[in-house]
């Protein structure tokens, strides 16, 4: 697990912060499954906030109470149950364009940690990450948890 924060880190701070000239090949380190960026948009305009907020409930829980929450400010694109949900959230809301969002689920204790990686969508400006957060927050303060 070290080895994969580590890389993980690496890979964010590249994102962040990208070299001017970035080889076509990677190195002979990654595996081909850690380069294939078909699975998320174009990084342009991504931000990313790790950790972005714990729920007191178990992921599971914690998953079906964030796709109740896409059914109310966008919709499921992919997801992998219960540790990655990636969603369109419309324009609403306080968000002024639509975006991609991928929210990471972490089992933290008896609770929940989730972390938000947020890109643009078609083109438009890519909203601020803690007006995404605060949308998801707020929301999962209005589901009725069981």
């Amino acid at each position: 697990m070290r080895v994969i924060n580590v890389a993980a880190g690496a890979a964010l701070r590249i994102l962040a912060d990208p070299p001017e000239h970035v080889s076509a090949e990677p190195p002979l380190s990654q595996s081909n499954a850690a380069t294939n960026s078909a699975e998320q948009p174009d990084d342009v305009g991504m931000t990313r906030d790790v950790p972005s907020f714990t729920v007191e409930a178990l992921p599971v829980e914690t998953f079906e109470a964030l796709l109740v929450v896409t059914s109310w400010i966008g919709e499921v694109i992919e997801d992998e149950p219960p540790y990655r949900l990636d969603v369109l959230i419309h324009a609403q809301n306080g968000i002024e364009y639509p975006c991609w969002c991928r929210l990471e689920l972490v089992p933290d204790a008896g609770a929940s940690t989730v972390s938000i990686g947020l890109g643009s969508y078609d083109d438009q400006p890519t909203p601020s990450i803690i007006v995404v957060r605060d949308l998801w927050v707020a929301h999962l303060n209005h589901y009725d948890w069981p």
